[in-house]
C-alpha cells in the first residue's frame, strides 16, 4: 500500500476528523476510572453526589450510552444529508460538548445518565462518519490506510482515558473532554472542505473541482471529477423492506447481524466499563490504575498493525483466529475467578493472570472482531441498500449493547464473575463455527461478485 506524506493539510484534515474517533474511544472507556470513584466510600471525597451509588446506578451509567447509539445515527445521517459532511462532523462534538459539561458540575445522578446518553449519540455517530467522509475524499491507494485511522484514534482514545481518568478528579477530566470537543468544533470549521461527493450530489460542481484540486496537492483531477459524477447518479437508496425483496441482501442482513450482535457477546463493552473494577477484584499487587493502561498500550499497539493483516490473511480466517483466541482467554479468566471465589484456593501466585488476560483479550478482539464484522457488512449489502441496511444493523447492534452491559451486574449476582466469562467464552466458540460455516470470503472480490456468490 502506497501512501504519500506529502500533503500535509490531507493529513491535518485527517487528524481533525479523528478528533470525534479519540472522543468516542475517550467516552466508550469514560466509565472504567469514573465508576470506582462513584461507588466506592474510599473515594467519597472525589464523588460530586456525596454519596455512593448503588449497583442499579452503575448499571444504568454504564449502559445508557448503548441507548444513545441507537438515536445518533439517524440524527447525524439526517444533519449529513441535509447540511453536508463538514457540518455533521462539527455537530457529532456538541453533544460530547454537553455530555462532558454535563458530567464536569453535575451534583444529581441524572447529570451522568444524561451524559451517558447525549456521549453515546455521538459515539455512534462517531464511528459511521468519519469512515465515510476518508471512503469520499481518498484515492485508491490510500483509502484503507485513512480507513484505519478511525480505529486507531479511538484505540489512543481509550488509552488517554486509562492514563488521565485515575489520576484527575471527576470534573478536570470532564473539562479536558470538553476542551477537546471545542478545539474540534474549531478545527473542523477552519480546516475540513466538504465532501465533493456531497458538493456534486447537490450541484455545487466548481467547489467540487476547487476541493479535489486542493487535496491531491495540485494533481490533475478532471478524471477523478468526472468518476465522482457518474457515482452520484448511479446512487439509488430504496427502503428498509427493498432489504427483504432479494435472496442476497437478505442473507446480507443475517449474517451482519449475526456477526456485530454477537460481537457484544465478547463482553467487550462490559470490560471497556468496567476495566478497572475486573482488576481491583482481580487482588492483582500491580494497581488497577497501571494495569488498565498497560491494557490500553496493547490496545493501541494491535490496532495499528492490522491494516497490515487484513487484505493478507483475509476477513473470514482473521474473524475465526480473534474469535477462537478470545474464546481460550474468556475461559481462562473464567477460571482464574472460580479459584479466587473458592475459598479452597490461594490464587496470590498468579494474580497477574487477569492483566495478561485482558492485554490477549484486546489484541485477539482487534485482531478481527473490532472493525471486521462492520467491514464486512459494507462489503455484503448490495448498493441500493446498504444505506438502509447498515443501520437496522447498527440499532440492533448497540440495542444488544444496552441489554448486556445492563444486565452485568444482575448477571454477577447469580452465575458470578467466573460464570460470566465461561458464558462469554461460549458465544466466541459459537462465533467461531458460524463464521466458518456461514460467513463468504470477500478477500480480492469486487462488489458485484460478493453479490453473485450471494444470490446463489
Amino acid at each position: 500500500m502506497r501512501v504519500s506524506f506529502g500533503n500535509i493539510r490531507l493529513w491535518l484534515i485527517v487528524f481533525t476528523v479523528n478528533l470525534i474517533s479519540l472522543l468516542c474511544g475517550m467516552f466508550l472507556t469514560w466509565t472504567s476510572p469514573i465508576l470506582p470513584k462513584l461507588s466506592s466510600y474510599e473515594t467519597i471525597d472525589q464523588n460530586p453526589l456525596n454519596r455512593v451509588i448503588t449497583a442499579n446506578e452503575q448499571s444504568w451509567i454504564a449502559a445508557l450510552s448503548s441507548m444513545g447509539g441507537i438515536i445518533g445515527p439517524p440524527i447525524c445521517g439526517l444533519i449529513s444529508e441535509k447540511f453536508g459532511r463538514k457540518i455533521s462532523i462539527a455537530s457529532i462534538h456538541v453533544p460530547n460538548l454537553i455530555a462532558a459539561l454535563t458530567a464536569a458540575f453535575g451534583k444529581n445522578i441524572w447529570f451522568y445518565y444524561v451524559s451517558r446518553l447525549v456521549a453515546g449519540m455521538s459515539m455512534s455517530s462517531a464511528m459511521a462518519l468519519g469512515a465515510i467522509y476518508f471512503s469520499e475524499i481518498a484515492e485508491n491507494h490510500n483509502r484503507g490506510i485513512l480507513y484505519c485511522t478511525t480505529s486507531i484514534f479511538i484505540n489512543l482514545g481509550t488509552l488517554l482515558t486509562y492514563c488521565i481518568g485515575p489520576y484527575t478528579s471527576i470534573m478536570v477530566f470532564n473539562l479536558i473532554l470538553g476542551a477537546i470537543s471545542l478545539l474540534g468544533i474549531l478545527l473542523t470549521l477552519l480546516v475540513v472542505p466538504e465532501s465533493p461527493y456531497y458538493l456534486v450530489q447537490y450541484g455545487k460542481l466548481e467547489m467540487a473541482k476547487q476541493t479535489l484540486a486542493d487535496l491531491r496537492n495540485g494533481s490533475d483531477i478532471t478524471a477523478e471529477l468526472k468518476l465522482v459524477q457518474e457515482n452520484v447518479l448511479n446512487i439509488k437508496n430504496d427502503g428498509v423492506f427493498a432489504i427483504f425483496q432479494t435472496k442476497a441482501s437478505r442473507k446480507a442482513l443475517v449474517i451482519s447481524v449475526v456477526l456485530t450482535c454477537l460481537q457484544q457477546f465478547s463482553g467487550i463493552n462490559i470490560i471497556y466499563s468496567y476495566t478497572q473494577t475486573i482488576f481491583d477484584r482481580s487482588g492483582s499487587n500491580l494497581s488497577s490504575h497501571v494495569s488498565s493502561i498497560l491494557v490500553g498500550v496493547a490496545q493501541f499497539v494491535t490496532i495499528c498493525l492490522i491494516p497490515l493483516s487484513v487484505d493478507r490473511f483475509g476477513r473470514k480466517k482473521l474473524l475465526i483466529f480473534a474469535s477462537s483466541g478470545l474464546m481460550f482467554t474468556l475461559a481462562t479468566l473464567g477460571t482464574f475467578y472460580w479459584f479466587q471465589n473458592n475459598s479452597n484456593y490461594n490464587t496470590s501466585s498468579i494474580n497477574w493472570l487477569p492483566l495478561v488476560c485482558l492485554i490477549l483479550f484486546f489484541a485477539y478482539f482487534n485482531c478481527g472482531l473490532g472493525g471486521l464484522p462492520f467491514l464486512i457488512m459494507s462489503e455484503l449489502f448490495p448498493l441500493n441498500v446498504r444505506s438502509s441496511g447498515s443501520s437496522v444493523v447498527s440499532v440492533l447492534y448497540w440495542f444488544t449493547g444496552f441489554i448486556m452491559t445492563f444486565y452485568y451486574n444482575r448477571l454477577n449476582d447469580v452465575i458470578g464473575d467466573s460464570g460470566s466469562f465461561y458464558l462469554f467464552s461460549v458465544c466466541m466458540a459459537c462465533y467461531a463455527c458460524y463464521v466458518f460455516l456461514f460467513v463468504p470470503e470477500t478477500k480480492g472480490k469486487s462488489l458485484q461478485q460478493i453479490n453473485d456468490k450471494m444470490n446463489a
